[in-house]
């Protein structure tokens, strides 16, 4: 690293010389003191630069980034700063690998070799996404799987109950209520209408 960088400044310095030359011939500048104060601040400045670059950055220890790719974030963050790295919560995503408040992804990602202070984005999970519950009170039967498909849902649980003033097939009552936010993919029960007497099987226990 030191060798390549005073190869650099070396013809840095011969490309000034040149440039700074060719302005006092061409331009025919006629105080030799500032020619000498534009030259030495353009040496000047890049070994400085160097210098601090050399002494402060190159110096610090190198480390290897842990992956919490998976784990929650406050476990992530005591991990990761635990070995002198900092952390950076970039955002939230959809994810349903990963329940909410886990690490999704992470910059640099795990097994990097980074300088100690490096800072590591994490990218967190927001949890399942959540969808409104569409009204099947009202409407028939048939039409449920439709309409709770169209609003990422599926009909789970169909009870029936014995009610002679709806038409056949009528939904009742819904659970979720609609208007209420679930889980997109979870089932919506229902209670739908029959003209048929309804017979609810009893579960007895045995008296100890």
């Amino acid at each position: 690293m030191v060798i390549t960088y005073l190869s650099l400044y070396l013809l840095f310095i011969i490309a000034v010389s040149l440039v700074i030359s060719f302005l006092v011939m061409a331009l025919k500048l006629p105080s030799p003191r500032l020619i000498i104060t534009i030259v030495m601040i353009f040496i000047l400045s890049p070994l400085i630069f160097g210098y601090f670059y050399l002494t402060y950055f190159e110096s610090l220890p190198e480390m290897i980034v842990p992956d919490v790719t998976g784990l929650p974030l406050e476990a992530a963050r005591e991990k990761i700063e635990s070995i002198g790295l900092k952390v950076r919560e970039a955002g939230r995503v959809f994810e349903t690998k990963h329940p909410e408040g886990a690490v999704v992804s992470q910059r640099p990602e795990g097994g990097r070799r980074v300088k100690a202070g490096r800072v590591v984005n994490l990218m967190v999970s927001s949890g399942k996404r959540k969808v409104p519950v569409p009204s099947l009170v009202g409407r028939p039967l048939a039409q449920a799987d439709e309409i709770l498909s169209a609003a990422e849902l599926r009909v789970g649980d169909i009870r029936f109950e014995q009610n002679n003033n709806p038409a056949e097939g009528t939904i009742l009552a819904q659970e979720p209520l609609a208007g209420e936010e679930t889980v997109a993919g979870d089932p919506v029960d229902l209670l739908v209408s029959t003209t048929v007497e309804v017979i609810v099987e009893e579960s007895t226990e045995e008296a100890e």
